[in-house]
């Protein structure tokens, strides 16, 4: 985290109490559990909506005891400032920012994650023949330090491209960066999977998936502070225990997880944007049927920020991880057989 995000927080509490949205009730404690209601930040939802918003429509919070408000943030820049301004309790969030703001001496802890599988790709106009070709190109990322930029730097490096070669852009959020390709604004976009269905009639080319790539690069994890695991720790294993059962119900029914994420996104369910990125994370290994933390591909990105500057040593990983609290959720509802990619990698 830099310093400008870290001066951010009080910005960004500001921000949130003029009206981020909480999708849930208020935010009064209730009588399960251990009292607690955990306020739960995620980014705002996309085609992967049907599997991680899932715990939320089905209401399996209640289930295990725990009131959950989910609060809708923008990106890292507004996620990782509210979780350390304590406006939120658990953010699933990439761990690249997590690592950062632990080395700037704050108590944050991987507890679980929901989809560890990358569904970043790199997008492009067709001049462009691959990702070894990109030097001297555009790219579209978010902040420098972000999830965009990392991953896009991450796939040049193993594609042996110099990625200070390549004139890098804050192009605004995940769709801007897909319109500004569409429209030759910029040569090309690091953004989600979501546009891979609609690309070939846009005229844009799928360049590459981090998967593919650069395939120990992790996507999230369920990140949150020491204070809130020694006051909700309960309510921190509950929210687990939704989370794993949600993304396992979205999985184990299609038509309900496609509905889902075309209401989110207010499309029809048969939009590529939604059939094809369904397909891509139920075939592509891409979840976290268990919750498991990915510990080896975090190490990977603490090693990955020293490559590219970022860092002047890697980040320890270990003393961040706690997965007591997904073991216990994980106890009441039952093991199944991961198909994480990243587990067979």
């Amino acid at each position: 985290m830099s310093r400008l995000r870290l001066a951010a927080i009080t910005a960004v509490t500001a921000t949130l109490a003029l009206g981020l949205t909480a999708c849930g009730d208020d935010t009064s404690a209730t009588a399960s559990g251990d009292g607690a209601t955990i306020n739960y930040g995620i980014y705002e939802p996309g085609a992967d909506s049907g599997y991680l918003l899932m715990g939320q429509e089905k209401d399996f919070f209640a289930k295990h005891g725990v009131k959950v408000n989910v609060v809708q943030l923008k990106s890292s820049q507004q996620a990782f400032p509210a979780l350390l301004a304590k406006q939120v309790d658990v953010i699933q969030g990439n761990p690249s920012e997590a690592l950062l703001a632990a080395q700037k001496g704050a108590k944050l802890k991987f507890v679980g994650s929901t989809m560890p599988g990358q569904n970043y790709a790199l997008y492009a106009k067709s001049d462009i023949a691959s990702v070894s070709a990109l030097s001297g190109s555009t790219l579209g990322i978010s902040t420098p330090t972000s999830l965009p930029a990392v991953v896009a730097k991450a796939m040049m490096l193993q594609s042996s491209v110099d990625p200070s070669s390549v004139r890098l852009v804050n192009a605004g959020g995940s769709s801007d960066r897909y319109k500004a390709v569409v429209a030759g604004q910029i040569q090309v976009a690091s953004a989600p999977l979501d546009y891979a269905g609609q690309a070939a009639k846009d005229g844009v080319k799928l360049l590459g998936r981090a998967k593919d790539v650069v395939p120990d690069f992790p996507r999230y994890a369920l990140i949150t502070r020491d204070d809130v695991l020694q006051d909700k720790g309960a309510a921190v294993t509950g929210l687990i225990a939704g989370l794993i059962e949600g993304i396992r119900h979205a999985d184990a029914h299609p038509d309900e997880a496609k509905a889902l994420a075309a209401k989110t996104l207010k499309v029809a369910a048969t939009d590529p944007m939604v059939t094809e990125t369904y397909k891509e994370f139920h075939d592509g290994g891409y979840l976290a049927m268990n919750g498991e933390v990915p510990v080896k591909q975090i190490k990977y990105l603490a090693d990955l920020q020293v490559k590219l500057g970022i860092t002047q040593t890697a980040i320890p990983v270990d003393p961040m991880v706690d997965d007591t609290y997904r073991q216990k959720a994980v106890s009441g509802i039952g093991q199944v057989t991961s198909n994480y990619y990243g587990d067979a990698k």
